[in-house]
């Protein structure tokens, strides 16, 4: 494999994570208070139809431009990559519902033991650790995937994951409930990846995103990547 299919490949990857984000404003925002055919949301969809033509053009790849046309057919006629929507259709701020877009972290403090002794009153019982499960799909195309975040201080070596028999890889670690974790794949010791479905995303100092994954309550979740 030569050096420009490598670049090309890593490029990819890199502009997979920062289309994602838009990806998910479109799905839970713009579609949950628009209609498909709304200016509002066909002027987005346009913008990323675009956006997919130009990187699968740069990157030479088909699936990517493929993506973009079929954006824009479906969105209808635009003028380019900068085209604007109109906001002219833009529901007003009172009829919008304040409920937030993602579920809260909802911890629920376990109701107070009775003590027997002075020294359970000083002693108080520390929260059940949550399992929580990571995976990614096998169609990263690496050999050897690790897991590094704030739950090992970003450790290089990392905490290598598993792959299955469907090719998938995974790991299930336990962590406190009631907090947020950010954390990202390494792959082969030298190309990053972040999941596919966080529970959201937040710039690093790198230049590029991290995932953050939220721990709600003391039972086993899994993170798909």
């Amino acid at each position: 494999m030569d050096a420009v299919t490598i670049s090309r490949r890593i490029a990819k990857m890199e502009y997979m994570a920062v289309r994602r984000p838009f990806a998910l404003f479109d799905d839970r925002l713009l579609a949950r208070y628009w209609n498909e055919d709304a200016v509002v949301r066909s002027g987005f969809g346009r913008v990323l139809g675009s956006l997919d033509r130009f990187a699968g053009w740069l990157l030479a790849d088909d699936t990517i431009s493929q993506r973009g046309r079929d954006l824009l057919r479906r969105t209808g006629p635009g003028t380019g990559v900068w085209e604007h929507a109109a906001l002219d259709e833009v529901v007003p701020t009172e009829s919008i519902s304040q409920e937030p877009f993602t579920e809260p972290i909802d911890v629920v403090p376990a109701p107070p033991a009775a003590p027997e002794t002075p020294a359970a009153l000083e002693t108080p019982a520390a929260p059940r650790a949550v399992d929580v499960t990571f995976n990614l799909p096998g169609e990263v195309g690496a050999g050897h995937v690790a897991l590094c975040g704030d739950f090992n201080d970003w450790s290089a070596s990392g905490i290598a994951l598993h792959r299955g028999s469907d090719g998938a890889w995974q790991v299930t670690l336990p962590l406190e409930p009631g907090q947020s974790y950010r954390f990202r794949y390494l792959l082969d010791g030298e190309r990053w990846e972040n999941a596919w479905q966080a529970d959201w995303y937040e710039p690093n100092p790198f230049g590029s995103t991290n995932s953050v994954v939220v721990v709600n309550s003391p039972e086993t979740l899994g993170l798909a990547a």
